[in-house]
């Protein structure tokens, strides 16, 4: 039985998606992104039992969990090898994407925020 996990825009993680099996072992470097997975995940579960709000609550909010890396990488950056760099200024509208798919059911969740400059009532709605 093979189900599917996907997360996009999550702190260290800009997109993933991965087969899960049975046992899943998870190896890497220091900084490859192993406890963003890991908290990706546990942000899933949490929000499938208890609301998106209260999940993200934990987690500081919605802010903290995006990703903070550049929108787009530049093509002298991917051609040298330079590693990413964060940013916080954004010109488009960021969301959270995480979801899981098996073979009886499926999750999935979607959460972002407004384009900056966009004219709204509430700063954060």
């Amino acid at each position: 039985m093979t189900s599917t996990l996907a997360i996009e825009n999550y702190r260290s993680i800009p997109r993933l998606v991965m087969p899960l099996k049975g046992i899943n072992v998870v190896t890497g470097a220091n900084g490859t992104g192993k406890s963003s997975l890991y908290r990706a995940l546990r942000l899933l579960a949490d929000m499938s039992h208890n609301g998106a709000v209260a999940a993200l609550a934990r987690e500081g909010g919605l802010g903290p969990t995006l990703w903070a890396g550049p929108e787009a990488e530049s093509s002298g950056a991917k051609r040298r090898g330079y590693p990413t760099q964060g940013t916080h200024k954004r010109a488009a509208p960021i969301g959270l994407k995480l979801g899981f798919g098996g073979e009886e059911f499926g999750y999935a969740v979607d959460l972002g925020l407004p384009a900056p400059g966009r004219g709204t009532a509430f700063l954060l709605d």
